[in-house]
């Protein structure tokens, strides 16, 4: 039998006349009724039901259905309409929660079975305590007689419903399941474990398996979303759930219940559920792709199962925003990504300054629009989104419904993320996050945002093209008001590529002016590229705030980029992040977050600037798995000093400076950098003299014997040099070179011909001498060389000093390595990145000297804990030669097996 309707018309009306709500109602829904066989006094419109409290996401709020169906003077069902454009999939919770609250209400079973969502073409059918359809019906199918049509009529209509079915219903949950909030590092390991369980089960690769792994993850998000948003879930005192083990999806007992309805129900059901909606919204475009049309959930039932075993006990959803935001970043490492790209995860509390100094504002009138154009996995997306709906929530000016308003006008339409990379697509992780959090990822796109003309290729599919064509009317429409990221910092364009070398071609900075010509650099940062590209995205006015490698700051060769910065931007504010800021990504580069804010005209001139050397921010994060008590010391030190920087920020921005934190225009005419323009070597030295001491350069204490190739000549600076030995290269005498450790003592190094030595000069050094690391004297490796050592050799890296009269080495050496010695050395260190120093520097150095009675109690203190190191040193060998001789152990067969054998150092 077949159909005599349309595409464009079914069995109720035309599919023309569907528009809002209510041309929904009239021309769908009362007509479906009354075919399934209801009569008026069956049927319940929203006027005429009770508005409940029921949950929306992590909220509460009143609802009540547009209709309720009643068999028996009770409510067996409802139904809710949208209009045509409006997706079913947010409106599903509060339709269950209603449904759950009714039969709260009824002590001796569940009266309400099921409840329906449509929009006139999408009509979805749910069982109570299910938020996955049961059956879905397309616009076509109410022909009146497919098979989904039959189907609906048989579970729907009023005979189908009767009192003996529900009241004598037992109990329907007899067991409940506890989900449990975890620690950060148990979540993490908990991730290990699954992403290699996956590999290893399935033959993946690294990269393929955890896209599988997300796939699953991004289940278990969406099943303990629906756990909070359960009106019959319990909240226990530790913060844990208790929840309905039936209504809990994702767990080993769901699987166990439906694996007689399908093999690999998890892939099959729920996976299969989840595309199908997304790619309705997709269709409609209020989302973007997070997964392929037609995509599976690639694993085996017992990997799954094995998989939903681990997790489903741990609550996920529970976490703040920004840890969940970083969900997944565990597992994209150097090894899923390649160290080369340069593209690492920006620690939280770092996406939190940034996002403090963005000052992001969000007013009835106007909110402004935020984008990351490298945006990762999204965590300055969602900490800018948490950001402004905080601000929207927390403004007592605003009515509820404005409140409304702003949020979904913030989540879609006031937020844009781009990504590139496509092994593992970012974005669609990005998406995934933001869709978690209430967004939906349907501003965040892939494509490459280096590419100024947003170009596409035939090889694409259309949905890209189109995606394409999205972002690039959109930024071509109107500029955007804050740009907020960490750029990659190794990542290169090079011309050796066509199409490198045509994005290259698109940029100002890709070239150099040489007289009358443009000369082409051979390859340019992306890092500075992206400088380039945010301004052109921005408004005049608009604000880039970018996490920045200091060497664009103040490195010799990116001076050029420092002047189109002044060129193109107003430089509000520079903040220095820690030398360690970054070590969970093993990053090892100095960094600083800035403020730019894109100029209106050329001649535009630059104001102060807000300047800020943070201590705290992003050491919050480290490397390694297990937590320390430190480790919460530091968040908190860290949160304490973002909101420092973020209230000393807006008071400059509100005019009332902390003149300590502010520098004038004219300190950025060479380096940006902090160090360079805010503090200053010898910034205690006047405090010093004015309390009686006597203040003295390190050159007047100490005179030079060897400096790198720098030797002392002049009769006033030379030393006795009865017993200095310069080696050349060429010699063939066998030495040991010196070791100088961060904790200030000397140490023999490698054994070798003196003529296979890197270096061009090699210098003995004896019993009292000074010795400096060039590179490491700013960690403390600064050393007296003791009897013992004498004769090893330093190499050019090292400045060796000679006490003058009346100075002690010891002395010297405890004053070389106190924070404010060190720190003024920092200061005046060359070198954006290894701080290097030298005798230039180190003999300008001034410090105070201490009186005879202070100096003399310091020598003596050292020279007793000299003493007694020699004791215990000769006490271990005391030791060994007992141990060894009485038990034999230590024999000449023994020394040969490790000779022999061991392995290399």
């Amino acid at each position: 039998m077949s159909s005599t309707y349309g595409s464009r018309r079914n069995m109720f009306c035309d599919r023309d006349v569907l528009g809002n709500e209510a041309s929904v109602e009239t021309f769908f829904v009362n007509r479906l009724l009354a075919e399934l066989g209801y009569r008026d006094e069956h049927i319940r419109t929203k006027e005429s039901l009770e508005t409940l409290k029921v949950n929306q996401g992590r909220q509460r709020k009143l609802y009540r259905p547009d209709y309720a169906l009643e068999v028996d003077n009770t409510v067996r069902w409802i139904l809710e309409a949208k209009a045509v454009d409006e997706s079913l999939t947010p409106f599903v919770g509060q339709a269950a929660s209603y449904c759950h609250q009714i039969n709260a209400s009824h002590r001796d079973g569940n009266p309400v079975t099921h409840f329906i969502m449509t929009n006139g073409v999408s009509t979805e059918l749910y069982e109570w305590d299910r938020q996955d359809p049961i059956l879905s019906l397309s616009f076509k199918d109410f022909d009146g007689v497919s098979n989904k049509w039959a189907k609906l009529k048989e579970i729907m209509a009023p005979d189908s419903f009767a009192s003996a079915r529900w009241a004598a219903q037992p109990a329907l949950f007899d067991s409940t399941i506890e989900i449990r909030r975890a620690s950060i590092s148990e979540i993490n390991a908990a991730f290990a474990w699954c992403h290699k369980f996956i590999y290893r089960r399935e033959n993946y690769s690294y990269s393929a398996a955890f896209m599988e792994f997300v796939k699953v993850v991004f289940l278990k998000l969406l099943s303990d979303k629906a756990a909070h948003a359960n009106p019959g879930v319990t909240v226990l005192e530790n913060g844990s759930l208790q929840v309905p083990a039936e209504e809990v999806k994702f767990s080993t007992a769901w699987i166990e219940k439906m694996e007689g309805e399908s093999p690999n129900p998890v892939a099959d059901v729920q996976f299969n559920n989840l595309v199908r909606q997304l790619e309705e919204e997709i269709r409609q475009r209020k989302k973007k792709r997070i997964f392929g049309q037609g995509e599976i959930l690639d694993l085996s039932p017992e990997t799954i199962k094995g998989v939903v075993a681990k997790l489903q006990d741990l609550d996920l959803y529970s976490m703040d925003s920004d840890l969940n935001g970083r969900l997944f970043e565990t597992f994209l490492n150097a090894t899923l990504r390649g160290k080369d790209l340069g593209q690492f995860f920006t620690p939280r509390s770092v996406v939190k300054l940034a996002t403090s100094l963005a000052d992001l504002q969000v007013r009835r009138d106007h909110v402004e629009t935020v984008i990351d154009a490298c945006c990762g996995t999204g965590g300055f997306l969602i900490e800018s989104l948490a950001d402004m709906w905080g601000k929207v929530d927390g403004n007592r000016s605003l009515s509820a419904s404005e409140k409304v308003r702003l949020r979904d006008e913030i989540a879609t339409q006031r937020i844009y993320g781009i990504d590139v990379a496509k092994e593992p697509a970012l974005a669609r992780i990005a998406r995934i996050n933001m869709y978690l959090h209430g967004d939906g990822g349907s501003r965040v796109y892939q494509l490459d945002a280096l590419d100024k003309r947003v170009r596409s290729y035939a090889t694409e599919t259309r949905e890209v093209r189109d995606e394409k064509e999205e972002f690039k009317g959109i930024a071509d429409r109107s500029g955007f008001d804050v740009a907020l990221t960490n750029p990659p910092f190794a990542k290169e364009y090079a011309r050796k590529t066509d199409v490198e070398r045509q994005i290259l071609d698109q940029y100002e900075l890709a070239f150099m002016d040489s007289g009358r010509t443009r000369k082409p650099v051979s390859s340019l940062k992306s890092s500075m590229m992206f400088i380039e590209r945010y301004h052109d995205l921005l408004r005049p006015g608009g604000r880039l705030v970018t996490v920045i490698d200091d060497s664009i700051l103040g490195g010799d060769r990116e001076k050029r980029i420092r002047s189109y910065i002044r060129d193109k931007f107003i430089v509000k504010a520079v903040v220095s992040l820690p030398g360690d800021a970054f070590q969970r990504s093993q990053a090892r580069v100095k960094t600083s977050v800035v403020v730019l804010q894109k100029k209106h005209h050329a001649e535009e001139e630059q104001t102060p600037i807000f300047m800020y050397y943070c201590t705290r921010v992003g050491i919050d994060e480290v490397a390694r798995q297990r937590v320390l008590p430190i480790d919460e010391e530091n968040r908190r030190a860290a949160e304490a000093e973002i909101d420092k920087v973020g209230k000393l920020y807006r008071d400059f921005l509100n005019g009332n400076p902390d003149e300590a934190w502010i520098v004038p225009p004219e300190a950025i005419e060479g380096r940006m950098d902090v160090k360079a323009c805010l503090p200053s070597a010898g910034r205690n030295v006047e405090r010093w003299r004015e309390e009686g001491h006597e203040v003295l350069s390190v050159g007047q204490m100490l005179k030079l014997a060897f400096g790198g190739a720098e030797f002392a000549t002049s009769d006033e600076e030379s030393v006795d040099r009865a017993s200095d030995v310069v080696i050349p290269a060429d010699s063939e005498d066998l030495v040991t070179l010196l070791r100088v450790r961060y904790d200030g003592t000397a140490e023999p190094g490698e054994t070798i011909a003196a003529s296979d030595s890197t270096y061009d000069v090699l210098y003995k050094v004896r019993a009292g001498d000074v010795v400096i690391s060039h590179i490491n004297a700013v960690h403390g490796a600064v050393a007296v060389i003791p009897d013992e050592l004498e004769g090893l050799v330093a190499t050019k890296e090292y400045t060796v000093c000679r006490p003058r009269k009346g100075y002690h080495p010891y002395l010297i050496w405890q004053m070389l390595r106190t924070p404010e010695a060190r720190a003024d050395l920092l200061l005046s260190s060359t070198g954006m990145g290894r701080t290097r120093v030298d005798w230039s520097i180190v003999s300008q150095l001034q410090l105070p000297v201490p009186s005879m009675q202070i100096s003399e109690a310091a020598i003596k203190a050292v020279e007793d804990a000299r003493a007694l190191e020699r004791k215990a040193q000769e006490l271990y060998v005391t030791a060994a030669k007992t141990l060894g001789s009485s038990l034999n152990l230590d024999n000449t067969e023994a020394r040969a097996l490790l000779a022999a054998f061991k392995p290399p150092r």
